[in-house]
């Protein structure tokens, strides 16, 4: 700790990096402590920017300060995995963008390292913390779906593929929708189910759109020639007790964008985020919106940072746990192993 709040590191200083720094600034009992970043260039805006007085290009510095409670994982990807178990080692609480990671057995290593040192680990997945996500979780939870035995998760965009080498290369993003939104919209089906242990994944991907000159892109031009990972992707999840899931995800789709969860409930269906319900009342179609009586505009990346502090301050288990994440990346694992090898993955 710092005079009295607690300290925070963010490594990664990039856009969803200084988003977080937004969302710690708010919070009276934090203090940035500093931030760590490859671009000297970025830490010196961000520094500036936010009135930051620490900053260093070698996250290891920034893990290493004693005063740091809590570390914020913001990078790519691809170095999720070493920052979270060096900043565990170096007993600090550790919040990280999705996905956790993008393997599940650097997932699993992070787990024993949190368990080893006692300290907290959560995936950012801010769906869960939208006002909708809680509600719809509400409703679930006190059994007015009933039982939800399929879900369609769609995370579709029509145009708008991420330019950033970040996003566009396997080696720092580890996959392409799948790993950069599909695992948002998947964990909130996910968590929607109550999280059941999975039986077996089959899953396509597609790269038809994205090395084309013809395609335009609504978030600018990226490199084509560079541009390996999928820019379409599916899926199919069995669940060891027989409910299932489909996933579909693209950066680039030829159909309009759909960003949503379609709930098959015994008692009622929902398609979320709208929060439209579907159901029967004495031979009656019974259709309905709902919507919040007191409105929430908190955005939920901020929300989840709240959350995390309130985990470490009261020693609670976090929302999303870091179990629950290391199913979801099995998941999109599977997917990939099962569409580069052409069949099923039972696990």
């Amino acid at each position: 700790m710092k005079n009295g709040k607690y300290a925070v590191g963010v490594v990664g200083a990039g856009g969803i990096g200084q988003y977080h720094i937004e969302g710690w600034k708010k919070i009276p009992d934090v203090v940035i402590y500093g931030i760590a970043d490859s671009s000297k260039e970025t830490l010196d805006k961000v520094k500036l920017k936010y009135d930051i007085s620490f900053a260093t290009t070698d996250y290891k510095k920034l893990i290493g300060i004693e005063e740091i409670d809590i570390i914020d994982i913001c990078t790519p990807n691809a170095f999720h995995y070493p920052v979270a178990i060096a900043a565990l080692k170096n007993k600090k609480h550790v919040i990280c963008e999705k996905p956790l990671a993008t393997n599940s057995a650097h997932i699993e290593k992070m787990i024993q390292a949190a368990r080893e040192n006692k300290r907290k680990l959560m995936a950012a997945q801010n769906q869960r913390f939208t006002a909708a996500g809680q509600a719809t979780k509400k409703i679930i939870d006190n059994g007015l779906l009933g039982e939800i035995y399929f879900a369609q998760c769609y995370a579709v965009r029509r145009r708008e593929l991420p330019p950033r080498e970040t996003f566009i290369r396997h080696a720092l993003s580890g996959g392409g929708p799948m790993f950069d939104i599909g695992v948002h919209i998947l964990d909130i089906g996910y968590w929607f189910m109550g999280c059941p242990k999975v039986h077996s994944v089959k899953g396509v991907t597609f790269n038809k759109l994205a090395g084309r000159e013809d395609i335009t892109g609504s978030w600018g031009e990226w490199d084509r020639n560079k541009f390996d990972v999928e820019d379409f992707a599916a899926g199919f999840v069995l669940f060891k007790d027989g409910r299932a899931l489909q996933l579909t995800c693209s950066f680039l789709s030829n159909l309009p964008s759909n960003w949503s969860s379609n709930l098959y409930g015994t008692k009622a269906g929902m398609i979320w985020p709208e929060m439209k319900m579907f159901s029967e009342i004495s031979g009656l179609h019974n259709d309905s919106i709902l919507s919040p009586i007191v409105p929430d505009d908190e955005p939920s990346h901020h929300k989840e940072l709240k959350h995390f502090l309130d985990c470490v301050r009261d020693n609670r288990d976090v929302l999303v746990k870091p179990e629950e994440s290391l199913e979801v990346i099995k998941i999109l694992e599977g997917m990939y192993i099962s569409a580069e090898k052409k069949k099923e993955v039972i696990y």
